[in-house]
C-alpha cells in the first residue's frame, strides 16, 4: 500500500488540467506587479509639488518596415523637489496635444506619493489601463 494516492484521470481530464495549469501560469506572467505596487503605494496618499519641464522627447521605436503612428511617444522628461529637499528627475508619456502645449522651463504640477516621493506623476499623465483601474479603487481624484 503506498503512502500517497494516485488517481487516475482520464486523458481528457488530465489534459484540461494541463491546460488550466499552463493558463495559469501565463496569468501570472501578465501580472503587471510593478504597476500594483506603485499603485499600492499611492494609495496612501500623494502630494502636489510644482516641477519644471526639463525637455521634450519625440521619441520614435526601431522601425523595421512600417512605422505605425500610435507607436510614436510624446516624452516629457521633468525635475521637482520634494519636502526633503531631495531633486527627483523623470519622464513621462503625455498626450500629443498635451506635449505641444509646453515646453523647457515651463512649471508642472507633479503629483509624489507621500510615502516615496520618487513614485511620481504629472497631470495629465498618460497612463495603462490597470492603472486606471486601479487608481478609481485606490487614490483620489485630482
Amino acid at each position: 500500500m503506498s503512502i500517497f494516492y494516485i488517481s487516475n484521470y482520464s486523458p481528457i481530464k488530465r489534459n484540461l488540467l494541463l491546460v488550466g495549469a499552463f493558463l495559469f501560469l501565463c496569468a501570472l506572467y501578465i501580472i503587471p506587479y510593478q504597476e500594483i505596487r506603485i499603485e499600492r503605494i499611492r494609495a496612501f496618499g500623494e502630494n502636489e509639488a510644482v516641477g519644471t519641464v526639463l525637455e521634450k522627447i519625440y521619441h520614435k521605436p526601431h522601425a523595421n518596415n512600417h512605422l505605425d503612428e500610435q507607436q510614436i511617444e510624446q516624452l516629457i522628461r521633468y525635475k521637482f523637489i520634494d519636502p526633503l529637499g531631495q531633486p527627483h528627475e523623470r519622464t513621462a508619456s503625455v498626450s500629443e496635444m498635451e506635449w505641444k502645449k509646453l515646453s523647457s522651463g515651463d512649471n508642472i504640477i507633479v503629483y509624489y506619493a507621500k510615502a516615496a516621493p520618487r513614485i511620481s506623476r504629472i497631470k495629465n499623465e498618460k497612463e495603462s489601463t490597470v492603472v486606471k483601474i486601479l487608481s478609481k479603487i485606490s487614490r483620489a481624484s485630482h
